[in-house]
């Protein structure tokens, strides 16, 4: 008897399967798990009033020819709750330093010698709800909430726990979220602290579905966090712009895009 498949293709198609079963419709207990797990890390997180961290971040983009491009940057985060952060991050098209110290915010943009400050009071949560309101967009930033949780599971309409897994060699539980606009996963290390390592969102509805990538490193809380300024000390000849003016506050080129809506 002559087959129709040639060893390669019955191959895939084998690979394929198995992925299948291992992947199969999440039982309630799964769903539960995703979320129990994802609390646990919302909590431990919250409870830490003071936390630094250094990151590598991805940004894909689609071309109009439809090729996927990544932005690399990376940088550090240091965070006292409630209204105190400094981040870092140096990219192919930005080298920003960013300071909020409870009254006001301020982006020094080392690479365009510019920088520029908005006064406001408040919270981190309330910084994040600013920025966002101003159409900046900071992916990640939600990690950082007073409350990981409700902000994370807003809109989720889909929870699985998959399996454990290993992020630069320390395990982890990898979950996966579905909402409506996004999907998004998260790899949270197993044990005392869990913490996020990975983390990943999907633009689900744009042409080649572009992802944003946020990994996770050296993460230390309490005494443990070396003492650091939330005052950037701006050198006097570097001018002062609005916020607006500060293009490469984006890890893109001004050039691009993160595709078309399908």
């Amino acid at each position: 008897m002559s087959s129709t498949f040639s060893f390669p293709r019955l191959k895939r198609i084998l690979l394929y399967a198995s992925l299948a079963v291992s992947l199969a419709p999440p039982t309630s207990a799964w769903a539960d798990d995703a979320k129990a797990l994802l609390k646990t890390m919302s909590d431990f997180l919250t409870a830490q009033k003071t936390i630094s961290f250094t990151y590598q971040s991805s940004l894909e983009a689609v071309t109009p020819d439809f090729e996927k491009l990544q932005f690399v940057s990376s940088g550090t985060a240091n965070l006292t709750r409630p209204d105190k952060l400094r981040v870092t991050r140096t990219g192919g098209f930005a080298d920003l330093d960013v300071s909020f110290d409870g009254s006001s915010l301020t982006v020094h943009g080392k690479n365009l010698d510019a920088y520029a400050k908005i006064d406001g009071k408040g919270s981190l949560d309330d910084l994040i709800d600013r920025l966002m309101t101003a159409g900046v967009e900071a992916p990640g930033a939600d990690l950082l909430s007073s409350n990981v949780y409700d902000v994370l599971m807003s809109d989720v309409t889909e929870a699985k726990h998959i399996s454990s897994a290993f992020v630069d060699g320390v395990e982890c539980e990898y979950l996966v979220f579905r909402t409506p606009e996004i999907d998004w996963q998260i790899w949270i290390q197993s044990g005392p602290q869990p913490i996020p390592r990975r983390y990943v969102i999907t633009s689900k509805h744009v042409v080649q579905a572009p992802q944003y990538t946020l990994e996770i490193s050296d993460f230390k809380s309490g005494a443990d966090v070396a003492a650091v300024s939330y005052t950037i000390e701006v050198p006097a000849s570097v001018k002062t712009v609005d916020l607006s003016e500060l293009q490469s506050l984006d890890e893109l080129p001004e050039a691009a895009s993160m595709g078309e809506v399908k």
